[in-house]
């Protein structure tokens, strides 16, 4: 069974069918994907997930809600309008839509309510380590542009500094990673490293003397010329007024 959300004027930021199952096969396996023609489908995802995917914020950056938020788990299959002569919309424009009407589809289902606050937290600085950087210029002619991101290597090709701390470096190291290099442009590089838990948000970067192994610290100042700092800044944080367990359908 599916839920027909909205209307006409609703068309272009909420899914028109979706799909919400609760989840109780107990596997490990979590996935959200969105296809190029905009359908969703995510499998085994706790709310807290879907709400960090729909506001793009990490983990740290969500508090409040009900302890279920994160243990009760959903499968989701939602489609968006189709046809029309509206033209493709851009990659990134897309991305903005499928969190737009992932919004809209939990206030519905789960009638989940929210509200932002800016708070000052520890964050990582990417800056220019004391003998400066080891990079070179991106090569123009390149079309295979972007990160590949491997266990224990990032290989990057016509990338800037804002694009490697945000896409590569936040992720691995679980927290907000601003760059504050001060290089512009864009750069191709590889950066190999000892793969390694990463460290919980807050905590003081690896020092890069330590001897035990090519951390990603070491990597980044030796083969790079960067280094991390810990820093703070004014964050965005969701807060979660209220939220409904969704029925099955």
């Amino acid at each position: 069974m599916v839920v027909l959300l909205g209307g006409a004027a609703a068309a272009q930021t909420e899914f028109e069918v979706a799909s919400v199952k609760p989840n109780t096969s107990g596997s490990n396996g979590v996935s959200i994907y969105s296809n190029p023609g905009g359908d969703l489908t995510a499998t085994n995802v706790t709310l807290r997930t879907l709400i960090a995917f729909a506001y793009d914020i990490r983990d740290f950056q969500l508090t409040g809600g009900p302890k279920w938020m994160d243990a009760d788990r959903y499968d989701i299959v939602a489609r968006p309008p189709h046809g029309g002569d509206a033209p493709e919309p851009s990659p990134a424009t897309r991305n903005q839509l499928t969190r737009a009407r992932m919004k809209a589809l939990l206030a519905d289902r789960f009638q989940l309510v929210v509200h932002s606050e800016t708070k000052d937290l520890p964050v990582y600085a990417l800056v220019v380590a004391k003998n400066g950087p080891h990079l070179e210029r991106a090569k123009g002619d390149n079309p295979q542009q972007g990160i590949n991101g491997q266990r224990g290597l990032f290989t990057c090709t016509g990338v800037s500094m804002k694009t490697f701390a945000e896409r590569a470096l936040a992720p691995h190291l679980g927290n907000i990673v601003l760059d504050k290099t001060g290089l512009t442009g864009d750069f191709d590089f590889q950066l190999k490293y000892v793969d390694e838990s990463p460290p919980k948000p807050g905590a003081e970067p690896p020092d890069a003397s330590d001897p035990s192994g090519p951390t990603l610290a070491i990597a980044l100042q030796e083969q790079l010329g960067l280094k991390l700092e810990t820093q703070k800044a004014p964050v965005e944080v969701i807060v979660v007024d209220r939220a409904e367990k969704a029925s099955a359908n």
